[in-house]
């Protein structure tokens, strides 16, 4: 079921300005572009006419998510 949700969210504009949904930001994101700035640079979101106003919180949400769960990967101990 979460893989369709995932799958579902992709589609999902979320900086409506420049038409960049949210797999096109996941995907910049699994490139390293860790920051608003970064993937502002690569992709240009956050550049239209509400100047990042709409879409900064929500970006900013998933390269946290994503940083987030990077450290709990990092933080499992292996089964013995």
């Amino acid at each position: 079921m979460s893989s369709q949700k995932e799958l579902i969210d992709g589609f999902k504009k979320v900086c409506i300005c420049r038409n960049v949904k949210a797999r096109t930001i996941m995907t910049a994101i699994l490139q390293g572009n860790l920051s608003f700035e970064a993937l502002r640079r690569k992709i240009g979101v956050g550049t239209g006419n509400c100047k990042a106003k709409r879409c900064r919180a929500p970006i900013e949400k998933r390269v946290r998510d994503y940083k987030k769960s990077l450290l709990e990967k990092e933080t499992e101990t292996p089964p013995v």
